[in-house]
């Protein structure tokens, strides 16, 4: 039969739970006194965070115009091969259609891969200046 209602391990529990409380009040207590200083802080970090966030919205609007104008060049080069190949009258016609087509593909997968390259460049660039 048990003589205390509880034993002495939830005793242990309940004093150390009482103590952070207690210790908790007094780490709050004391930042309450440090709040200009704090809150300066904390306003020039939420600005600083808004500016990235308006940074980021504008990187995302413009990398979002150029794929579709790339979609809107493809399209172009897909709607005059098609009318080519619908105006072909021979094999020598659809000959000259798709080297042509391929010509004009080839420049601008080259253009795009200049591209590439130019902003690899930048990325690296930026990498070793950080570091």
């Amino acid at each position: 039969m048990k003589k205390y209602f509880f034993d002495l391990r939830t005793m242990a529990v309940v004093a150390g739970l009482m103590f952070l409380l207690i210790h908790g009040e007094l780490v709050l207590g004391q930042e309450a006194n440090n709040t200009d200083s704090k809150s300066d802080a904390a306003l020039e970090l939420r600005d600083q965070n808004l500016l990235r966030t308006g940074e980021k919205k504008k990187r995302f609007e413009r990398r979002k115009m150029k794929v579709l104008g790339n979609i809107r060049k493809r399209r172009a080069l897909l709607n005059n091969f098609e009318s080519c190949i619908k105006s072909a009258n021979s094999y020598e016609d659809i000959k000259s259609c798709k080297n042509r087509n391929k010509e004009r593909m080839e420049a601008l997968h080259a253009e795009r891969k200049e591209m590439r390259g130019k902003m690899r460049e930048k990325r690296e660039r930026r990498r070793n200046e950080m570091n």
